[in-house]
């Protein structure tokens, strides 16, 4: 696990109906509007709450890129907890087992849920997904959170 400072960035998006259960439906739609995947960045960004929201996206890489018809939304930088899933395709089922275990994680390494950001899946490549959670710090100090002592 790890945090790191991450940049804000426009992407291009489709809210998917039922929040992360209707999430394939979203991408499919999403990429059925695509020429190929290929040099795309996927993102899956879930608001939580009652009801939660997930939206499929596809990351622009400026103002000028074409958002394939669908909404443009920023997505907002800040502190991110990570955490690196390899086969996660196999893994679905377990995703959201995996979210609440880092965020566990980051909260015993002394760190706040930010509530008011997205928590976010970067598809790195089609056999690693970054699940990353929005935190505060506890001080004003950079960290980055290793292996338990």
């Amino acid at each position: 696990m790890t945090v790191t400072e991450e940049q804000p960035f426009e992407v291009a998006r489709v809210e998917a109906e039922g929040g992360a259960a209707g999430a394939d439906a979203a991408f499919d739609h999403l990429e059925g509007r695509m020429q190929t995947l290929e040099g795309r960045q996927m993102y899956g960004v879930v608001y939580r709450g009652d009801p939660e929201r997930y939206f499929a996206c596809v990351r622009l890489e400026s103002h000028a890129d074409d958002d394939l018809g669908f909404e443009r939304a920023m997505v907002p930088g800040g502190r991110y907890g990570q955490r690196l899933v390899r086969d996660w395709e196999v893994k679905i089922p377990e995703l959201p087992r995996i979210f609440d275990a880092l965020h566990a994680d980051l909260i015993d390494a002394g760190y706040l849920e930010d509530t008011s950001r997205p928590s976010i899946e970067y598809y790195r490549r089609s056999d690693e997904l970054l699940i990353m959670v929005p935190v505060l710090p506890v001080d004003d100090e950079t960290q980055t959170v290793g292996s338990p002592t």
